[in-house]
């Protein structure tokens, strides 16, 4: 009997918890009974079966959600898009804030493999409409050690912008990108370029503050 590999054996795609596919996101909605409101949101996003596939922890800080089995980037958007959604309806379509950091790859996540090889991509999301406008400022970060052969960060970052503008919900600011439309897809927008980037380059993080029902929108 033969021990040898065969060569033309591709090795398995590493899971999304051996990559290290996740976010941390908190929840800020802006009514004085904002504890029922944020554990009514978690609640509404468990019963609608959206932590499947997910290790979810909440701390006095954030909510960490993991991605335990594919499809990693559609999980962690459907769940974030429910939990936001459901927070601005039970607060009465009130000022709600998210702050959202996701990242793919395997430095600083405890729980990953450090000898993972690989780098899978990612279906585009799809994801329902909420009916429920968001204004989102987000930045990408493509973590780039030198000698990368994943070239140069700007070079992914302005192409996920592009990308971005393209769907009609992005337009400049100061020190990050404005994502405009349904909270649906202004997360989408920002999950897809994240996850794009990041079957290229080992390590990418990318960051949204997400807001809804902010009254400053009169002033605007």
């Amino acid at each position: 009997m033969s021990t040898k590999t065969d060569p033309t054996t591709a090795p398995a795609a590493p899971t999304p918890a051996e990559l290290g596919v996740g976010m941390r996101f908190s929840i800020h909605p802006h009514t004085d009974d904002f504890v029922g409101v944020i554990l009514g949101a978690l609640a509404d996003a468990e019963a609608a079966g959206l932590t499947d596939g997910l290790a979810i922890r909440t701390d006095e800080v954030s909510t960490y959600v993991g991605a335990t089995t594919v499809p990693a980037e559609q999980r962690l958007a459907a769940y974030l898009a429910a939990v936001v959604a459901a927070a601005s309806r039970r607060s009465g379509g009130g000022h709600v804030v998210a702050h959202v950091l996701l990242s793919r790859g395997c430095p600083g996540e405890v729980t990953c493999d450090l000898g993972v090889t690989g780098l899978p991509g990612a279906a585009a999301v799809e994801l329902e409409p909420t009916g429920i406008r968001a204004v989102a400022h987000w930045s990408l970060y493509p973590l780039l050690d030198g000698g990368s052969d994943a070239g140069d960060h700007m070079t992914h970052i302005e192409a996920a912008i592009a990308r971005a503008t393209a769907r009609g919900v992005a337009s400049p600011a100061h020190y990050a990108t404005k994502l405009v439309g349904d909270v649906a897809e202004v997360l989408a927008t920002a999950v897809d370029a994240w996850a794009e980037v990041g079957a290229v380059v080992p390590h990418v993080v990318t960051h949204l503050t997400v807001s809804v029902g902010s009254p400053s929108r009169a002033t605007n």
